[in-house]
Order: structure tokens, then C-alpha cells, then sequence
């Protein structure tokens, strides 16, 4: 099955349907997926990759695709799963998130499934943690495959293509923290490191911030509050949303849509957190009416662009 070249042929155009499409791979027995919106393409396995030194034991060289020299990360190895096929006859899914471009290593690549997200189901239980790579699970009638974290995956490799507990978001105007302090943010975020990272560092800037694990239990949280009968303002309850892009049930691109499309909404500004915000993406996240994005690497710049929104009428 001939896939160079595969990566963007069939990627969703309307933004906000809450579908995706995953391609499906293998590694070892079992089946594994990647969201298309970061496949740059799929190749068989380069005739050059040079090992570098002192390399992470997951990575297995650098190659020259294409003009750009590429990171390869052997995944059967970083998974724990025997590598049984030649790597002649591996194929590498090339990435690119968090503006940067790596590539996998896996055995086969299947097909292309177009999905909902209200097909994921979080992964819970033994293979739930922070230090878990598996963001979702998909079950079909006779099988299922799990969604892998390789922005995770990544960051295990290589620790400054991530965020970690330590990252410091910049504050540059810490008498601002009491007029943040009247402020209250929800945080709409299915990785929990991630989640606890950003969390703290608004609550260190001043904010109030609640979280949800997912697009639907925001979008129901927020449908609880604007259905009683003590509503007035959504304003009196929350002062902006951050969203990803990327979870199960419902995904951010969804859930800003709905949250637009709403009469008592409407008024709160979205932010868009995301690894996958590119140029594609950032029209896609103005589509559904999102107020701003920012990608991940940029966090740093978070309290500054909450501000703007938050604090604008302040002084």
C-alpha cells in the first residue's frame, strides 16, 4: 500500500464538526493512531540515518528528507514493543506540532479512518497517568486502537521540546494580580500535566481558574449555569475560556463553536492552546470564532494574552 506522500490528501476543510481522521499504524501486534492534522507525510524508511552521539536509546539517527535534516525516533523501542520487521520494510510517519518536524518509525501503516471524537473514550484505569503516552482510545466492532501522545513522546526524548512542571509563564505586571483575582477562567485541557502546568502558573499570575478534562464536560458545565433559573450574565460566572484543540468526546473547535453559536455565550473569549496551531489551523480556530490561539511553545506568553482580554477595561 503506497503511502508517501499520504499525510494531508484527505484532511478535514470545515472546521468545528468534531470529527478528525486518524491514520491507523502498527507496531509490533498492536494498532496504534496518529491525528492527521500533524502527519506532514508517510515514507518508507530512509536509505540514510545517521546515528548521533550520546543519542536518547528511543532515537534512532537523523535523516536528510527532503532538504530538512529529521529526527527519527524508533517507536517500537521508546513503546516497549519488540521490533520484529526489518527497517527496510518500516515506514516513518513524518510530524510536525509544536513547530517542530520529527518522525516515527513504525511497522505498517493500515488506512485512514474518519471519525467523531465522541468515538475516543479517555483512557482510564492502569493506563491512565502522567506519564502515560495513550491520550485515547477508539473501539471498533472486532478491534481498537490507541491514540498515542507524541508531543509526550517527544518530550520524553528531548525534555525542551515540552512543557514540564517547572515552565514559567512571564508576568510582567504583578500589580495587575488583584484585578486578576476578580477574574475566573476555565481551562479546558485533557492532558492532566499539562492542565496542572498551566493551571498553576495563572493562579500564580492571580487568576481563578476551574478545569475540565474535556470539550463536553465544558460544554456541560457551561449549559448548567446558563439553564438556571438564576442566570443573568455569563460574565458573573466565567471571564474566558482556554481550550485545546485535541480531546475526547468533544474537541475545542467544537466546543468554541458551540459556545459562539450561543445567544448567553457568546460574549466570553476563547483562547486556543494547542500544539497544532499552524497557519491551516489558525484560520480553522478563526472559523468557529475563536477570539485568539496560541501554540504551545509560546506559553510564556499566556498571562500576557489573557490579560489583554481580561484586563482590558482595567485602570
Amino acid at each position: 500500500m503506497k503511502k508517501e506522500r499520504a499525510g494531508k490528501t484527505n484532511i478535514l476543510l470545515e472546521s468545528g464538526t468534531n470529527e478528525l481522521e486518524i491514520v491507523e499504524f502498527s507496531v509490533g501486534s498492536n494498532s496504534y493512531g496518529i491525528n492527521v492534522a500533524k502527519v506532514k507525510e508517510i515514507i518508507r524508511y530512509p536509505e540514510s540515518v545517521a546515528a548521533v552521539p550520546d543519542r536518547h536509546p528511543s532515537l534512532e539517527g537523523i535523516s536528510n528528507i527532503r532538504g530538512k535534516v529529521i529526527p527519527i525516533i524508533n517507536l517500537p523501542k521508546h513503546l516497549g514493543v519488540p521490533d520484529e520487521i526489518d527497517r527496510a520494510s518500516s515506514y516513518v510517519i513524518i510530524s510536525e506540532f509544536n513547530r517542530s518536524t520529527v518522525g516515527f518509525r513504525v511497522n505498517s501503516v493500515a488506512r485512514i479512518h474518519r471519525l467523531s471524537w465522541k468515538q475516543m473514550e479517555a483512557p482510564s484505569g492502569m493506563i491512565s497517568s502522567d506519564s502515560g503516552c495513550v491520550t485515547a482510545i477508539v473501539k471498533f466492532e472486532k478491534s481498537m486502537l490507541l491514540l498515542l501522545d507524541f508531543e509526550k513522546i517527544t518530550a520524553d526524548i528531548n525534555p525542551a521540546t515540552g512543557l514540564n512542571p517547572d515552565t514559567e509563564i512571564t508576568v510582567d505586571a504583578p500589580d495587575l494580580a488583584v484585578d486578576r483575582a476578580s477574574k475566573h477562567i476555565l481551562l479546558v485541557e485533557d492532558s492532566v500535566p499539562i492542565q496542572k502546568i498551566i493551571a498553576n502558573n495563572l493562579k500564580k499570575a492571580g487568576y481563578r481558574v476551574s478545569t475540565a478534562s474535556d470539550g463536553q464536560k465544558a460544554w456541560d458545565k457551561l449549559n448548567s449555569i446558563i439553564n438556571d433559573e438564576t442566570f443573568r450574565a455569563i460574565e458573573d460566572h466565567y471571564s474566558l475560556i482556554i481550550s485545546d484543540i485535541e480531546m475526547p468526546q468533544m474537541d475545542g473547535l467544537h466546543l468554541i463553536k458551540n459556545i459562539k453559536g450561543t445567544e448567553q455565550l457568546k460574549s466570553i473569549p476563547c483562547i486556543v492552546f494547542s500544539s497544532l496551531i499552524g497557519s491551516e489551523m489558525a484560520e480553522k480556530c478563526r472559523a468557529v470564532g475563536a477570539d485568539s490561539q496560541i501554540t504551545k511553545p509560546e506559553m510564556a506568553r499566556l498571562v500576557e494574552i489573557v490579560d489583554n482580554f481580561t484586563l482590558q477595561n482595567t485602570g
